[in-house]
């Protein structure tokens, strides 16, 4: 009887851990270019734009575009010391709306 249980119980964790990578595997990278949906490749590395990013203090950082296409510069934490990512959902929007208006332009 305990044998059934941790056999069953090895089975459920397999499964579980199969359907967990078949999610990222199989995750759909899909970009709106205009009236069409095209699927892209998906890529682990982020993009270098040509846009810079001012804050307050008037640091300027490069803008960076995730394999999500989300905008985001490396920041550095004043207590720590250390980077990290400091997302801007704002920024993202403007560049989405920027790139579709270019494509609309270029379509013309």
């Amino acid at each position: 009887m305990k044998y059934i249980k941790s056999r069953i119980l090895a089975f459920i964790v397999l499964l579980l851990g199969l359907i967990a990578y078949s999610q990222d595997v199989f995750a759909q990278n899909v970009v709106r270019k205009g009236h069409v949906f095209v699927q892209q490749s998906a890529s682990k590395d982020s993009v270098k734009t040509d846009y810079e990013y001012q804050d307050r203090d008037g640091n300027k950082y490069v803008i960076y575009l995730s394999p999500k296409g989300k905008a985001y510069y490396w920041a550095v934490s004043k207590k720590t010391g250390k980077r990290y990512k400091r997302y801007l959902p704002k920024i993202t929007e403007m560049l989405k709306e920027a790139a579709v208006n270019e494509k609309a332009k270029g379509d013309k």
